[in-house]
């Protein structure tokens, strides 16, 4: 439930800052207090530590996609010295 509070509160702050236009003038980024909508999504971390786990949650996930794209990895054989 923690997971997807943090991942409806990255999506709608992202909505927020991508909306343009005639409301560009009400909803203003700069005076939105993270914090409290953070709080209003249950969620007891400060925002910044919301976005990073999220945005390392999908490094990730892309960079298992990619390994899956490629197939199993092998390991390298290391000659040994005699």
């Amino acid at each position: 439930m923690k997971n997807l509070a943090k991942d409806a509160f990255c999506s709608w702050v992202r909505a927020y800052t991508a909306d343009r236009g005639e409301l560009k003038g009400i909803f203003m980024v700069k005076k939105l207090h993270l914090g409290h909508v953070a709080k209003s999504f249950a969620l007891k971390e400060r925002p910044s530590l919301v976005g990073r786990s999220f945005q390392m949650q999908t490094k990730k996930r892309k960079r298992d996609q990619k390994q899956k794209q490629k197939g199993p990895m092998r390991k390298r054989k290391v000659a040994s010295k005699t």
